[in-house]
This record gives structure tokens, sequence and C-alpha cells, in this order.
């Protein structure tokens, strides 16, 4: 069962972003989670809007650390940020997409994120399918 590791800085946008179009779309036994480096207080509303108006119903959770993710070995590790690379999980595969973080801005770049994420997690679990095509 292959685990996937989405991390930003705050868990508040787009590893959620990232968790929950990877959540719908590879199969339900794989392990898929996000967390990040300096978690806020509160998830991102536009994020969790957006994701509503593209049909995917996702709680407005407390975003969480790194410190409360499960004790494993991830199988990729996507850091998804811009700047300097923060000390992640150790991960079997470590992949980066550098993906601004939106800050509150106004809808669009929100938009903008879900549909090039939406590209990169496919593109993600096409590679991860054919390198184990029974996981």
């Amino acid at each position: 069962m292959p685990s996937i590791l989405f991390v930003c800085n705050h868990n508040a946008c787009r590893s959620r972003i990232a968790e929950a179009i990877c959540g719908r779309e590879a199969p339900r036994s794989w392990l898929i989670a996000s967390a990040g480096t300096e978690p806020s207080a509160q998830p991102d509303l536009k994020a969790v809007e957006v994701l509503r108006r593209n049909g995917i119903v996702a709680a407005p959770s407390k975003p969480k650390g790194l410190a409360e993710l499960p004790d494993v070995r991830w199988d990729f590790v996507v850091y998804l940020g811009d700047g300097d690379i923060p000390a992640l999980p150790e991960g079997k595969k470590f992949i980066r997409w550098p993906v601004a973080d939106p800050v509150d801005g106004p809808p669009e770049p929100y938009d903008a994120i879900f549909t090039d994420l939406k590209e990169r997690i496919g593109g993600l679990l096409k590679f991860i399918e054919e390198l184990s095509p029974c996981s």
C-alpha cells in the first residue's frame, strides 16, 4: 500500500487541497495525509470552498503539524513550497512542487492551485501505479 504525504507551511490550504484531491483519486487502501511545518490555528476557508466547488467535500478541520502524523516511513513526501526546504519526515522519494501560497487572497489563485495540483497528482498517481500495478 503506497503512502503519500503532502507538506506545506501551514496545512491550511495547499497541502490540504492536495490531500483531498489525492484522497479522492487514489485507491482507498493507500495512506494519504497532509501536514504543515508551522500549522495554522484554522484552515483557509477559501481552500475548503474551492474543494467544494470542485465536488470534494472536506471538513474544515484544524490544521495539523508534522508531529501529529502516524509514525511511518512515507513512500512519497511532496513539499508544496517555493522557499527553503524545511526539515521533513523521511520518505523513500522526495518531490518538490513549487506552489505559491495564496495567503488568503482572491479566489482566482485558489482555482489555479486546485487545477495545478489535480494535474500534478494525476501524474504522480499514474507514476506510482506504473511502479507497482498491484497496489
